[in-house]
């Protein structure tokens, strides 16, 4: 009779044990499984939100060149500045 109660509190403790492994494996998953979805999600976001930047990037690099190229500037300040032809001078050193 000891012996059958013995092995009755061996197989409670073992299922016990079994329960508690097998629902922390399970919730363990659910976690994993959420941050997975959510990590997911966030790519997503960052991927649309460098596309729609990207968008933006190049038109203002297309705007920097076209400000810093030499017609650009030319046209600009064709207006603004005068052309000065420098004097010639003749200097005579006599001996």
């Amino acid at each position: 009779m000891i012996k059958n109660e013995n092995y009755g509190m061996i197989d409670f403790i073992f299922y016990t044990f079994f329960i508690i492994i097998s629902c922390s494996i399970f919730l363990l998953s659910v976690g994993i499984k959420n941050e997975i979805n959510e990590t997911q999600l966030d790519i997503r976001k960052l991927n649309s939100s460098f596309f729609a930047h990207s968008d933006e990037v190049k038109s203002l690099q297309s705007s920097r060149n076209y400000f810093t190229s030499y017609e650009y500037i030319q046209k600009t300040l064709k207006k603004r500045m005068v052309s000065v032809t420098p004097e010639t001078l003749l200097i005579s050193i006599s001996e």
